[in-house]
């Protein structure tokens, strides 16, 4: 894909990425090519700023204003930006950067992903292998999938992992070469509860999905989906 395919789709998805992150969205890769990188940004951005860090764990690098709740766990390495607040049961693996004023809530669990500012995931998610950009929402159970599994052919108690594709807006796929990949999404995009999205989705700017569908693709902002429940009362 060209580079300036590249950077039409990054526009779509975010109006700005955060200052400390741009050298991990060059202008000639894709928007993932980040996830492979995630230790190294995180070493490159605490080493730029160390007196904004304290190190409470062995490469687990938290800004000095976050607030962690004693019941977290957080394997290293990971990043915590400003204001942030990592709330009761949360669960964040290896390679997680967080931005700045972002909730990570009660039983949500964070995988090798980067979240720009002011994301919420407050409630019994899941996001892994993913991007999500500024002033993205989250409501309770929305689970991102990062993995498309295949039956073994030959072996009948095994499962294959496939290569995940991503659609762009004119609708050719892409090859990621990636066989953990979740979602990009757009800022301030509001995800209802008990969502599913599905390996390499796409949702630009602005995009409202509503509660308790699953879905997969490159969806445009202004993309209405079909609610499952029809609400209705009694005149």
């Amino acid at each position: 894909m060209h580079k300036s395919t590249y950077n039409i789709v990054k526009s779509r998805l975010f109006e700005c990425i955060p200052e400390k992150l741009k050298p991990w969205f060059p202008t000639d890769k894709p928007i993932w090519h980040i996830l492979d990188f995630i230790p190294d940004a995180i070493i490159k951005i605490y080493e730029a700023n160390k007196d904004q860090y304290a190190e409470i764990g062995k490469n687990i690098y938290v800004d000095k204003t976050a607030m962690i709740s004693k019941y977290t766990e957080i394997k290293g390495p990971a990043l915590i930006g400003k204001n942030c607040e990592i709330r009761h049961g949360a669960f964040l693996r290896e390679n997680v950067i967080i931005g700045d004023n972002c909730v990570i809530g009660n039983s949500t669990e964070i995988k090798n992903s980067v979240l720009f500012n002011n994301v919420e995931v407050s409630h019994f998610n899941y996001v892994g292998d993913s991007i999500l950009g500024n002033n993205v929402h989250f409501g309770a159970g929305v689970i991102i999938s990062n993995v498309l599994l295949i039956k073994n052919k030959t072996e009948k108690n095994k499962k294959d992992y496939k290569e995940v594709k991503i659609k762009m807006p004119d609708g050719t796929w892409i090859e990621t070469n990636r066989k953990k990949f979740g979602a990009i999404i757009g800022d301030f995009a509001e995800i209802g509860v008990n969502t599913t999205i599905n390996p390499g989705t796409c949702l630009e700017m602005n995009i409202f999905v509503p509660s308790s569908v699953s879905i997969g693709g490159y969806f445009k902002a202004g993309f209405v989906f079909p609610k499952n429940i029809i609400y209705g009362a009694d005149e």
